[in-house]
């Protein structure tokens, strides 16, 4: 009977410890993120991409969209969706991009960001846009 109450009792507290930790995401204001990360977006606010930061300290990624430095005469990228899937030990971020000539629509997107909550420890981040894998602009983080 005391074996079966340990085991009932280690189940019930190894739960509770992973309650917390499931893979989600949210859009952020740039205002909500620690000034760290601020930083670090700030200094590639002149590069259109994507731009990664790996939080170790939170078990979360930061991910910065900007397709607001325009060159004239040629199309805005701006963002429309953002979604992350778990594969074995790779996440996929997912985005998807348009482009535009209307420079003045100012319901797109230019420059989103996302934190991602981590469930786990993940070898590999694959970024996909428009279903097709492309590279980050720029990837840094902390310890």
């Amino acid at each position: 009977m005391k074996k079966i109450l340990l085991i009932l009792l280690s189940i019930v507290t190894l739960s509770g410890c992973n309650a917390n930790s499931s893979l989600s995401f949210a859009e952020v204001s740039q205002e909500s993120i620690s000034k760290d990360i601020q930083l670090f977006f700030q200094g590639v606010k002149e590069e259109n991409g994507v731009h990664l930061y790996l939080d170790k300290k939170n078990n979360a990624v930061f991910v910065y969209f900007n397709g607001s430095n325009v060159i004239q005469d040629e199309k805005a990228v701006y963002f429309t969706s953002f979604d992350i899937e778990s594969e074995n030990d790779t996440l996929n971020l997912l985005y998807k991009s348009e482009e535009t000539s209307d420079y003045s629509n100012s319901s797109l997107e230019h420059e989103l960001f996302y934190k991602v909550n981590l469930d786990k420890y993940y070898e590999e981040v694959k970024l996909l846009n428009n279903g097709n894998e492309t590279s980050f602009g720029t990837i840094s983080g902390n310890n």
